[in-house]
Formats: structure tokens, sequence, C-alpha cells
């Protein structure tokens, strides 16, 4: 555990606020990064290393508290399908640099930086895999961000119980605090609320299954702002920790997000302000929101 892991915890449990930085994909998106069929923002780290650096920046200089790398969509999963096997160590250790080099050139060593690691496959042929290759594939993940020695790890998109297992014994094997971002959705205002893939999975199921593993933190992410506020009800029923909450705004169409529609800074705020009052310890925006959602946050702090 870093000193500055160990000092924001501090300041979260004493009643204070660590605001998250929002999508990285998406911003890279609206800075002009093309967005792979395969690979969706993997190939920037080695494309555009120095638009990647600058987009921390731009969340940093917002204030976030914590930045996340740009390893959504970067484990072994989703590259070897898109062709780009002999890279996989390459983008991910540029991934790392990038985060640490824009907290370096920012001047503030008191931001953390999260290694994002999701179940994700080919976003173009979702091509189902082997448990033992889905293992493989986390713990070579795990071992990059112990190697590039970031704050903690962070569980994105977490709903699909298969792989999401697998997943969560690999984090729970390695040193570094893990926070657990589950996503989730709901077809109408009064139906039950499920994992965001899978609708036949209740949202609570996943919520069980991810309180057993004592994460330090868990909550909502990649989930309509209006949904927030329930979901967190599930997961206080298990989780005691922190709290997070990080939503999305707009659509995917693969491989790009469209932004139509997308709520405003000022918007994002009030919600926040109310999660706040739940008890929400964490909150930052997902896909579709940039560094102006993140300045308005810091607001609330």
């Amino acid at each position: 555990m870093t000193t500055r892991y160990s000092s924001l915890v501090s300041t979260i449990q004493s009643g204070g606020l660590a605001i998250l930085d929002s999508g990285v994909s998406t911003e890279l998106e609206k800075r002009g990064q093309k967005m792979d069929e395969e690979a969706w923002s993997a190939r920037v780290a080695i494309d555009s290393f120095d638009i990647l650096v600058s987009t921390h920046q731009a969340y940093i200089d917002a204030g976030a508290d914590v930045i996340t790398v740009n390893s959504y969509a970067s484990s072994r999963l989703v590259l070897d399908p898109a062709g780009l096997s002999s890279k996989v160590r390459l983008i991910n250790m540029k991934n790392i640099e990038a985060a640490q080099l824009a907290r370096e050139r920012c001047g503030n060593d008191a931001v953390l930086i999260a290694g994002s690691i999701s179940h994700a496959l080919s976003f173009a042929t979702k091509q189902e895999q082997s448990a033992e290759a889905c293992i493989a594939a986390f713990d070579e993940m795990v071992s990059f961000f112990e190697e590039g020695e970031v704050d903690l790890i962070l569980l994105e998109m977490m709903s699909i119980p298969t792989r999401m297992l697998s997943l969560f014994r690999s984090v729970s094997s390695s040193t570094l605090p893990v926070w657990c971002g589950l996503a989730a959705k709901r077809a109408t205002p009064n139906a039950l609320i499920t994992g965001h893939h899978d609708e036949t999975i209740s949202l609570a199921s996943n919520i069980q299954e991810a309180s057993n593993f004592k994460f330090d933190a868990m909550g909502i992410m990649h989930t309509s702002v209006d949904l927030i506020s329930d979901a967190i009800d599930l997961v206080k029923t298990r989780h005691s920790g922190a709290l997070m909450a990080y939503p999305d705004s707009g659509h995917f169409k693969s491989p790009n997000w469209t932004f139509e529609g997308v709520i405003t800074p000022n918007e994002l705020k009030d919600f926040a302000l109310e999660w706040k009052e739940m008890g929400i310890n964490i909150i930052g925006g997902c896909c579709g929101l940039g560094p102006e959602h993140t300045e308005a946050l810091v607001s609330l702090k």
C-alpha cells in the first residue's frame, strides 16, 4: 500500500470525498483518436502516446484525486484476437507510463493511479474464452500493475459472473488494494436491477459474489445516473467499506461513443450531491464524461 493510497483512505474515513477521473477512452476519442474495431482504445498507447499523457493531465488539472490507466481494453483477451499478441506487454507498460508521466508533469505526487482491469473480450468478435485463458490474462494484467507500481487495481464493468469470478480470484492474490466497479441496468423504472450485460442475472447476485472478496471499495459504474442511487442501496446491504459511483452518459455503438444527450457538468454535480449525502465516498465519471465533469465534481469536496 503506497503512502498516497493510505492518505486518501484516511481522507475518506474522515468523511472526505475522493474524485475519480471521468472517461479516458471516450475523451481520447473526443481528442481525435481512432477507436479500433476489435481493440477499442488499446492502440492509443503505442500510436499516440503524447495524446494519452495530455488526456491524463487534463483530468489532474481538473482536480481528480485518482486517474485511471487506459487499460480497460488491453488484456490479452482483447489484444490477441486483434492481432496484437506480441504487443500486450508493450501496450500495458506504455499505458502505465503515460499515467505516471502525466502525474509527474503536473507536479502533483498525491494523485493516485488506478490500474483498470475488465473482463471484456474482443469488441468485434466477442469470442468466448476458456476459464484457463481468462485466468492467465487476468494474472498477467495484475503482474503489469505490480511491476508498474500503480496505487490500486480498479475492476470495471463487472457483470458477467463466469469471467468476473476468475478476475476476483486473480486480483485477490495481489498485494495491491482493489476497488470493484459493477455495471447495472434496468429495463423499466419498476423492473429488477440486473447486471449490465445479462438481464437474467440480478445486480444483487453480482454484488453478493463481489462482497465475498472484501474489496476496499465497491460501487456502481458505467450506469445511468438515475439508477446509481437504487443500485448503491443494494451495494450497501453487502458492503461496509468505501462506496463508489461513476456513471456514463450517451451510448456506445461499437467501436465509437455517441455523445448525444450527455449530461452537463452541473447536472452531474446535482446527482453527485445526492450520492455524497447517502454516503458515497468516491465519485467520478465514466464513458461520455470528460474533464469538465471532473471539475464540477471537485467543487463538492
